[in-house]
C-alpha cells in the first residue's frame, strides 16, 4: 500500500514532468487506465488517454505553461493540491475557440486526487475558474476594427 508521501511525491513528478515539462507518458506512471477526471470535460471523462490528451491541449494553446502548487493538503488516500497556472497564449487556439493573442494567465485552482492502494491516481476533481481564464485571454474583448 503506497504512504500519503508517496502518493504525494507522484503528484509532484506528474506536476513537474507532465504539466510543466510536456512530458505526457509520466501519465501513465501515475494514473490507472480508467482515470475519471472531473471538471476537465463536461460529465467527467473517463480514461488516462483523456487525461493525457487535455494536458496536451492546454501545453499547445500555452507553450510555456507552468504550473506551482502553492499548498498540499493529504489525508488518507486523497491529496489536494491548490495551485498556480501561468503561461503565455501563443499556440493553439484555447479549448479550439479562444484564438493566440500572446497573453499572459495567471490562475488558482484546486486538484483533489484520490489514489488506489497501488499509489495510483483513480480519480480527480479539477476546479478552476473558467470565466477567468477566458477574461485573461482576451474571449471577451471587442472584435479589433477592421
Amino acid at each position: 500500500m503506497a504512504t500519503p508521501e508517496q502518493n504525494r511525491a507522484t503528484l509532484e513528478r506528474y506536476y513537474e514532468e507532465c504539466l510543466n515539462k510536456g512530458n505526457l507518458d509520466v501519465i501513465y506512471e501515475g494514473a490507472v487506465d480508467d482515470h475519471i477526471s472531473h471538471g476537465t470535460a463536461p460529465n467527467g471523462r473517463s480514461g488516462v488517454e483523456h487525461l493525457k490528451e487535455w494536458v496536451r491541449l492546454q501545453r499547445a494553446a500555452m507553450p510555456d505553461l507552468h504550473v506551482t502548487v502553492e499548498d498540499w493538503i493529504i489525508e488518507g488516500d486523497k491529496v489536494v493540491s491548490r495551485f498556480t497556472a501561468r503561461g503565455t497564449h501563443t499556440g493553439e487556439p484555447y479549448n479550439g475557440q479562444i484564438p493566440a493573442r500572446g497573453r499572459k494567465l495567471e490562475l488558482p485552482g484546486i486538484v483533489i486526487d484520490e489514489f488506489n492502494e497501488e499509489g495510483k491516481i483513480f480519480e480527480s476533481w479539477f476546479s478552476m475558474d473558467g470565466f477567468d481564464l477566458a477574461t485573461q485571454l482576451g474571449a471577451f474583448d471587442a472584435p479589433e476594427a477592421p
